[in-house]
């Protein structure tokens, strides 16, 4: 008897199936496609982000609220074609003001799974240690 609990991607002839989580998969249909542009999916590293913010006990409720505030314009930023990296190092500098753990637990958590954002972030983070 074949496991049913079992997970597995198939493909025949044009056609797929899929058993399994696929949340968070680009799923495309077709013979020979090419996918070139893939979305930048920047909430789960956020999530962190933000529940690092709530457990944060240096922070108030309103200084929480304002850290969560600009690390949304930071998402912003990262989620454009060409990411502004002096409006990123503005942003920083400010979170750092408000909250320099967080802003450690920022740089590190988007330096590391995201590819393409890594590059960027990694110039912002040597940007902010000339200013320090």
């Amino acid at each position: 008897m074949a496991d049913k609990n079992r997970k597995s991607v198939k493909a025949n002839q044009g056609g797929i199936s899929i058993g399994g989580n696929v949340i968070g998969s680009n799923i495309v249909q077709g013979d020979n496609n090419v996918v070139i542009n893939q979305t930048l999916n920047l909430q789960p590293a956020f999530a962190k982000i933000y529940q690092a913010v709530d457990e944060s006990p240096k922070l108030t409720s309103a200084q929480k609220e304002d850290v969560k505030a600009e690390l949304a314009e930071v998402k912003n930023v990262l989620e454009t074609k060409q990411p502004d990296e002096n409006l990123l190092a503005r942003k920083f500098r400010m979170l750092k003001s408000m909250a320099p753990d967080i802003v450690d637990v920022a740089m590190e958590t988007l330096k590391n799974p995201l590819g393409g954002v890594a590059e960027i972030i990694k110039k912002v983070a040597n940007k902010m240690k000339e200013d320090a």
